[in-house]
């Protein structure tokens, strides 16, 4: 039996990066059933229970270097964990493990990361460092390549694709959703009206006042607004500021969400707005037009993968260019989302490209062979 241990943002309640993790296990658990995985999570007794693993404290080196001492691979990622414009020494933390593992001599793969910015050149310095050292490297997007690239990595780069796109909506069924906006009071039968919000606190958030006025204008129109939290509670805080500048109605879901939840959820929105990246790729898995707001560079890059173009700054919102965005999107529904059909369909192999190199390294797979490429 073959034994990876999981580095990542898991156990905070943000379902952006729980969405990963699941995919990771759903993955690497249908091509290896028997694969033990061990998680280094925030909440080890939850994730153990959520997804069926082992997990130990990421806070508590002593169970970190018993894990890695029994494992045959470190997988570090997927997610924005190298990156430190949230804060200066989180990459830190992730780098650090790695380092661990190398002077345990315990290979390790950078998995579906999305990299950068990095703006502190020890923190670039010790990434390059120990991404020359990773067994393989793979990248959600081109731009993190270039990113690794600038910092000096010489070893290969493979660009794949976000762990969630090896998802598909089909199944996932709507049922969850349906309930969750019963319990709140939202008529599934309206949901040709319905249009999901996913935003989170940004630089003094000084695009709420636009994205108010053009919600309500929506809302005046026959929309009904429903902000959904990613990350829990923080994203109900800036969801609520943004319903009090409002006029008019909007639901604000109050509730910790489960990957599968999420995406349940979204199928039964006509349209979605999203700053939340996992908020814009499940809308994407699930079919459902989506305009980006755009914090980050990773939301960019993701829009760009799918060859999608209505995407606003929050640094620049005007509301006038939102509903705009809304208008066009509405009008050319089955246009783009026929596009993002064609699109996602080889993210989805690349996203499942990252498991297939996992069972590469564990020696489950001769280099180079898919044997697993139709059973997916």
């Amino acid at each position: 039996m073959s034994r990876v241990v999981m580095s990542g943002y898991y156990g905070f309640n943000n379902a952006g990066d729980e969405s990963i993790l699941y995919s990771i296990i759903e993955t690497l658990r249908k091509i290896d059933p028997d694969l033990e995985i061990t998680v280094l999570s925030h909440d080890p007794e939850k994730t153990a229970k959520r997804y069926h693993v082992q997990a130990v404290n990421r806070w508590r080196i002593l169970e970190i270097i018993k894990a890695l001492r029994k494992s045959d691979l470190l997988l570090s990622g997927g997610g924005s964990l190298l990156q430190d414009v949230s804060s200066a020494n989180s990459p830190l933390y992730y780098l650090g493990i790695m380092l661990l593992s190398l002077l345990m001599g315990k290979p390790y793969m950078i998995y579906a990361q999305g990299i950068g910015p990095l703006n502190i050149s020890r923190n670039r310095k010790l990434t390059a460092w120990l991404a020359n050292h990773a067994r393989t490297i793979t990248v959600r997007d081109e731009g993190s390549k270039k990113e690794l690239e600038s910092y000096g990595v010489k070893k290969p780069i493979v660009v794949t694709a976000d762990p969630v796109l090896g998802l598909k909506g089909e199944d996932i069924s709507p049922e969850l959703g349906q309930k969750i906006l019963a319990r709140n009071n939202v008529e599934v039968e309206d949901e040709d009206r319905l249009l999901g919000v996913f935003i989170r606190s940004w630089q003094g958030n000084d695009f709420l006042p636009e994205l108010a006025q053009a919600c309500d204008i929506l809302s005046k129109e026959g929309w009904k607004i429903v902000f959904v939290p990613m990350h829990f509670p923080e994203d109900i805080v800036v969801a609520k500021e943004t319903a009090k500048l409002m006029t008019e109605e909007a639901v604000v879901l109050k509730e910790k969400y489960s990957p599968q939840g999420i995406i349940s959820l979204i199928k039964h929105f006509k349209l979605l707005i999203g700053m939340r990246l996992h908020s814009l790729i499940g809308g994407a898995v699930a079919g459902v037009p989506v305009v980006g707001l755009s914090y980050d560079p990773k939301v960019d890059r993701f829009l760009e993968q799918i060859g999608h173009q209505s995407l606003i700054s929050v640094n620049s919102m005007k509301a006038s260019v939102l509903l705009e965005m809304v208008n066009w999107s509405c009008e050319h529904q089955e246009e783009v989302t026929e596009k993002t059909k064609v699109k996602l369909e080889p993210l989805y192999q690349k996203a499942w490209k990252n498991a297939r190199l996992v069972e590469e390294l564990l020696g489950k797979i001769p280099p180079g062979q898919d044997e697993n490429k139709d059973k997916i």
